[in-house]
């Protein structure tokens, strides 16, 4: 499944929209951080290789995105437009392509979280950055989740997964409804089964990507997951952190 047909899988044939959320959900090392990356890396390149140019702030608690991997992805998405359209005639050497992919990662934003505090204090600071920075139209967070068990040492009365969740996923919303930008980000399924009747607003995600493993194989939404560079995300690449 090439680039293309990754975002056709998420968003449907029409793509998505300022101010809408996107949720990519799976078990734990099924690669929802590789997903993210690659969209966020289209969003990122420039209109003449299909992108979006936009500005992107990226809340990263996992930390398996970072400047390095964010070029390699971003180099991915070049290449594929580049393969598939008449600029192949033309197609930029690598030192230009490094190049192009420099620049858009100096687009990026990064808040680097080590608690539930610094996911709280980052949710503000993007608040500010986005009216510093009106370019910003993608906040992205990778993972969700990931600081639950954190909490669950301090508090004296246990918080379910699913209300952990659903709390941090309010603000997000919130932050981008208000400041009428895109959203995105990963968390593991097993945050989303509410199995103790937790009575919250709704919250309105507007695209899925569901990740599965199914006999050795990666699915999202259904199709089997590859990148449009012929790398194919099988159990082993997805199980690899992004270096």
């Amino acid at each position: 499944m090439g680039s293309r047909q990754l975002h056709f899988a998420v968003f449907g044939s029409c793509g998505f929209e300022s101010d809408t959320l996107v949720e990519i959900s799976g078990t734990g090392n099924c690669g929802k951080s590789l997903v993210l990356q690659q969209l966020v890396a289209h969003c990122l390149a420039p209109y003449n290789f299909g992108g979006r140019q936009w500005n992107v702030l990226l809340i990263n608690l996992s930390h398996k995105i970072n400047r390095e991997s964010l070029v390699k992805s971003i180099k991915m998405e070049l290449k594929a437009y580049s393969l598939g359209e008449e600029v192949a005639q033309n197609c930029p050497t690598e030192e230009q392509l490094a190049e192009i992919a420099a620049e858009c990662v100096s687009r990026v934003r990064f808040l680097n979280c080590f608690s539930n505090d610094d996911v709280s204090t980052s949710l503000i600071d993007a608040r500010y950055a986005i009216i510093n920075d009106p370019g910003i139209q993608l906040v992205a967070m990778d993972t969700l989740s990931e600081f639950y068990w954190l909490d669950d040492l301090k508090l004296s009365k246990r918080m379910s997964m699913y209300r952990h969740y659903r709390l941090l996923l309010a603000r997000l919303e919130k932050l981008c409804k208000d400041a009428i930008v895109c959203g995105m980000y990963t968390v593991e399924s097993v945050f989303l089964e509410n199995r103790f009747g937790d009575n919250l607003p709704e919250t309105c995600i507007k695209y899925h990507g569901r990740m599965q493993k199914i006999q050795g194989q990666i699915l999202l939404n259904g199709l089997p997951l590859s990148f449009s560079n012929g790398l194919h995300l099988d159990t082993k690449t997805a199980e690899q952190e992004i270096t």
